[in-house]
């Protein structure tokens, strides 16, 4: 059994704690543990860490895909905000408050502790990045949030506890200056038990994810609190440190998610079976599934992101989709799953002797009030299948069936070396060092099985700043796909309107030829892939119609109820300016 630093499951019982310390017939009443004695013993103190830990590092994504272009939604619908009905109330993230508290009565007490100094700065640093963590969660969305930084105290005069909000740039200065003083505490490295922990590695990435966020056109460098320089240097340093400790691109790409901590995991979420599993059936075939369907379909969009093998771009030339899955990139196979694509990514499909096959044997209706109305086919017979004909790959756990559904383990990486790579050369093209910009593209793409070319350029034709833009943008697309950040990008590059031109997100339509037979479960899709026609379809429910005004949420009212010292924002019909 694999021993490791689970957070999943870990709370505070600090009875438990001291029932370890105690002999079983001790009279001493097990339960009366007061808050001070918290921070006299180092394992107490951690294990309040740990239920930080366990409140506020990302699991793995399962539906990110299907609010954004990534991924169509299950059958033919269309989320509030995509409709553009979305209202102030459809976003709360102010519950983030209760985990500030938390995190501030640690550092409210921490100095006072009894246990070493050196364990003291480790506690200090890790709750310090949290801080910064829940604050960049809140600011990222509002703009501009009360600053909290000493735990309130409990009183019935809830006046006293109400505060106004601060501008967006004082906000992200403390965030900063929270992440610069857990970088100075926390060390180059956690070993053994403790890995998985944030160290200083994790801390310079998220302090180069945080400039790159407020640096981007949406707040627009914040008057020079969040500049592309300020992004520039942090990214730089981070990803120079990161190469000294000998992190880099991990080969080959499939083997990512499935090597557990390997040389690009930066900032990862550990899981095991069985003390700390997590629910993965919404992502899987329901033939192999159960309890939840139709997360995470990669839309047709996506699917023609994936570069060729030569590097040239899907559209560059006129390609059928017929045979669409033929000289793609490495990240395309790592990552859709397609009609009778070889890879058999499930246990349930190895223990069937089957691929996965979406082809129908009869199609009534390709745009059905749900999606496509007919029959599918009688291999894989999936009664809720995929509305675009793909399935996400990414981060499955290979082991799990239907009867292990919540048991997937695989850990999650929410910030890996290629983001610190893609974080550094974006904002290096926007100080405009875009040689250094291009040098990390090519390295991505090459790590992706892309062929150099004669011209060592891994098929990118890009040379200007704004076409090096261009590039970086579609290429964080296919590289972080599933990886929950594709929303973010699109808000901070303020490309709304690029949703609203497609004016759908789309899939494909496989149906067997009139006269052909079925395939086999194992026929090989190289050899049968003309039996089949492929057609391209809608997969919403009415066309995208997402406002700008949706680029920073509004306050929940229930907030605002709460606390009258805060203001809307202006883009809401109030007079908070959440860009500056």
């Amino acid at each position: 059994m694999r021993t490791k630093f689970n957070i999943a499951k870990l709370t505070l019982f600090v009875p438990f704690l001291m029932m370890g310390c105690s002999k079983v017939l001790d009279k001493t009443n097990l339960s009366a543990v007061g808050p001070d004695q918290v921070w006299t013993d180092v394992n107490m103190s951690t294990a309040y860490l740990n239920a930080i830990y366990s409140n506020l590092m990302p699991g793995n994504t399962s539906g990110s895909g299907n609010e954004t272009d990534e991924g169509v939604p299950y059958q033919k619908q269309t989320n509030d905000w995509f409709r553009g009905t979305a209202t102030f109330d459809s976003k709360d993230n102010f519950d983030m408050y209760f985990r500030i508290r938390n995190i501030n009565i640690l550092l409210g007490n921490i100095e006072k502790a009894t246990f070493s100094q050196d364990d003291k700065n480790k506690i200090k640093g890790q709750a310090l990045f949290w801080r910064a963590w829940a604050y960049h969660k809140l600011v990222s969305t509002y703009g501009g949030v009360p600053l909290i930084l000493e735990a309130q105290t409990p009183t019935s005069d809830l006046t006293t506890l109400q505060h106004p909000r601060n501008k967006t740039s004082e906000c992200v200065t403390q965030i900063l200056k929270d992440l610069d003083d857990a970088i100075a505490l926390l060390p180059d490295a956690f070993t053994d038990n403790d890995m998985g922990r944030i160290d200083k590695g994790a801390a310079m990435a998220f302090k180069g994810r945080v400039l790159l966020f407020f640096a981007s056109p949406l707040f627009n460098g914040l008057g020079g609190v969040a500049s592309w320089q300020k992004a520039y240097d942090a990214n730089k340093a981070a990803k120079e440190f990161l190469d000294a400790r000998g992190k880099g691109l991990y080969s080959p790409y499939s083997k990512i998610w499935d090597d557990e901590l390997n040389k690009e995991v930066v900032m990862v979420r550990r899981f095991n079976y069985p003390q700390s599993t997590y629910f993965q059936g919404g992502l899987i075939p329901l033939d192999w599934s159960k309890d939840d369907v139709g997360y995470d379909r990669p839309s047709l969009e996506l699917v023609d992101a994936f570069p060729m093998k030569d590097g040239s771009g899907w559209s560059s030339q006129a390609r059928s989709y017929d045979t669409l899955f033929r000289n793609r990139d490495d990240r395309f196979y790592a990552n859709i799953y397609y009609n009778g694509a070889p890879n058999q990514y499930l246990k349930g499909m190895r223990d069937d002797k089957t691929y996965l096959w979406t082809y129908f044997t009869n199609i009534t209706n390709y745009s059905g009030t749900t999606g496509l109305e007919g029959v599918h086919n009688s291999i894989t017979q999936d009664p809720l299948w995929s509305n675009s004909s793909f399935y996400r790959i990414k981060a499955i756990d290979k082991n799990i069936d239907k009867g292990t559904v919540y048991n997937a383990a695989v850990d999650w990486i929410e910030i890996r070396y290629a983001e610190v790579l893609m974080n550094y050369a974006e904002c290096a093209n926007e100080v405009n060092n875009t040689a250094a910009a291009l040098d990390a593209l090519k390295q991505i793409r090459s790590r992706a099985g892309i062929l150099p070319g004669a011209g060592g350029n891994y098929g990118i034709a890009a040379t200007t700043q704004p076409e090096v833009r261009s590039a970086l943008q579609q290429e964080r697309f296919v590289e972080f796909c599933f990886e929950g950040k594709r929303m973010d990008d699109l808000r901070r590059w303020k490309k709304f309107d690029y949703l609203r031109g497609l004016p759908q997100r789309h899939g494909i339509a496989v149906l067997l030829k009139a006269g052909q037979p079925d395939v086999s479960p194992l026929s090989d899709i190289n050899t049968v892939w003309n039996r089949f026609t492929t057609t391209v379809i809608t997969t919403d429910a009415t066309n995208i119609a997402i406002k700008d005004q949706y680029y920073i949420y509004g306050i929940p009212k229930i907030n605002l109820d709460r606390n009258p010292l805060l203001k809307q924002n202006n883009n809401w019909g109030g007079d908070f300016d959440p860009l500056q």
